[in-house]
């Protein structure tokens, strides 16, 4: 467990290779993407409703199309 002050990012800088994320608004959800490839691909829901997370198209991993 980590318990400190200091934010986690300031201990454990993330890695040069880790995928650069990108946050968007679909359908009142915010989505949280990644690129591998062409592709983008859903890495969490960011949402107060919980039908969102019930939601199997907007699920992690799913692949999301703009």
């Amino acid at each position: 467990m980590y318990y400190s002050i200091v934010p986690y990012e300031n201990l454990f800088p993330p890695e040069p290779n880790e995928f650069d994320y990108k946050e968007v608004q679909h359908k009142g959800n915010t989505l949280q993407l990644y690129k591998r490839e062409d592709k983008y691909i859903i890495k969490r829901v960011i949402s107060t409703d919980p039908a969102a997370y019930l939601n199997a198209s907007i699920s992690p991993g799913q692949e999301f199309k703009f």
